[in-house]
């Protein structure tokens, strides 16, 4: 397992792994969830390379997944349907992603040393927020979603103004 989530609601726990696969499990029982349709049909969400990270929608509709090549799909969670795809959301490995207030944009960072805003209705790149030196870790919103924190391997930790990228 590369990364793991839980939906807000605790309904789903979510792993992605090495070989691409993203699957939910049953907390319960430690299986996967066969209610799932698309899982019970062997039909599962993936990537081509390792997914190495996701992140729930607030409502916990939506996952969004990042992978070692650079690449961030988002799937409606309970059917499986791929919603997005961001082919060249990063250059390198997405490192953390995370949904704004609404499902319709994330903020992305990656070993390339870059934080992305992304737009889901457009599949593109909104804002690109430069500073660090290294791989950036993390980015996350703050409770209220008026700032963007993000943490690198540089040492550094950088706080964003959300709308500008300041």
């Amino acid at each position: 397992c590369e990364c793991s989530a839980f939906s807000p609601d605790g309904q789903f726990f979510v792993t992605g792994s090495v070989d691409g696969f993203i699957e939910v499990w049953d907390m319960e029982t430690g299986k996967l969830r066969k209610d799932l349709q698309y899982q019970a049909d062997d039909k599962f969400m993936m990537h081509k390379t390792p997914v190495i990270s996701c992140s729930f929608s607030r409502d916990g509709d939506y996952l969004a997944t990042g992978s070692q090549d650079g690449r961030v799909k988002v799937w409606k969670i309970r059917t499986g349907q791929c919603m997005r795809k961001l082919e060249g959301a990063h250059s390198q490995g997405v490192t953390s992603l995370m949904f704004a207030k609404d499902p319709m944009h994330l903020v992305t960072c990656s070993y390339d040393n870059l934080i992305r805003k992304q737009g889901l209705k457009s599949g593109r790149m909104l804002n690109e927020l430069r500073g660090h030196s290294s791989y950036v870790n993390h980015a996350t919103y703050t409770h209220d979603f008026a700032r963007i924190v993000s943490g690198s391997s540089d040492g550094t930790v950088k706080v964003w103004d959300a709308k500008t990228g300041d």
